[in-house]
């Protein structure tokens, strides 16, 4: 009984065999979101949207949003007709 009592605490108290590896963020957490962002789009414009909302106002974010969308729906469609033609 001894002897197992000395092996069970051999077993426990014996150092692991790889020590944890620590690695040092490289990047900023504000950078890997900003990163994250920049890959879907639509999420950081339903983002924006939203903190337009609450700092602006909805009428205010509406009318920005209707004259950005409709910038970007013009230059799109002049991006595909030159596209197209060259």
């Amino acid at each position: 009984m001894a002897a197992s009592r000395v092996a069970l605490l051999l077993a426990n108290h014996t150092a692991p065999a790889s020590a944890p590896v620590l690695r040092r963020r490289t990047t900023p957490p504000a950078a890997g979101l900003i990163t994250s962002l920049a890959a879907a789009p639509r999420v950081t414009l339903l983002l924006a949207l939203c903190i337009g909302v609450i700092a602006l106002g909805p009428r205010k974010t509406l009318r920005i949003l209707g004259r950005s969308g409709i910038t970007a729906l013009l230059a799109g469609t002049a991006r595909k007709v030159i596209a197209q033609a060259v």
